[in-house]
């Protein structure tokens, strides 16, 4: 949370909190750059999930940019994984809701990642600029495929 809290003092970095009337529904965490937002984290209210709020919010950020390609990362569907099921899930969310897969993979200490976005392609070098942006220059990320 502190990397967190310290990346949005960048000027291109939003954390936001969501709320309907006075009920908390969520949490987005977003860097953006000329061509590119990087939807880093969404978090949806435990006692709203399943209620459609996770897609009103990307909805709200497709309206909000709609020149730009919005890239998210999840963990990669595999079998092995333990939690399978989720990944699974949680991919086929992110497809409801107009992302599709490329064939990037983004790698960082904590892991790999595979990167969806709304754009036809990902327009990869925006992506990496965005990523560099957001962290002062100290975000250490591969992306490839």
């Amino acid at each position: 949370m502190f990397s967190l809290l310290a990346m949005s003092l960048h000027r291109n970095v939003k954390f936001h909190a969501i709320y309907n009337g006075n009920q908390f529904c969520g949490i987005t965490y977003y860097a953006e750059n000329k061509n590119t937002v990087y939807l880093t984290y969404l978090a949806i209210n435990k006692e709203l999930r399943g209620q459609g709020y996770g897609s009103k919010i990307l909805t709200m950020l497709e309206d909000r940019f709609p020149d730009k390609q919005i890239v998210i990362d999840i963990e990669p569907v595999t079998l092995k994984a333990k939690n399978y099921k989720q990944r699974v899930s949680r991919l086929k969310f992110y497809e409801r809701n107009g992302f599709h897969r490329t064939d990037q993979k983004l790698k960082d200490p904590d892991g790999e990642f595979e990167a969806l976005t709304t754009g036809k392609k990902l327009d990869k070098e925006s992506f990496i600029d965005t990523l560099r942006q957001m962290s002062f220059g100290f975000y250490q990320a591969k992306v490839e495929k």
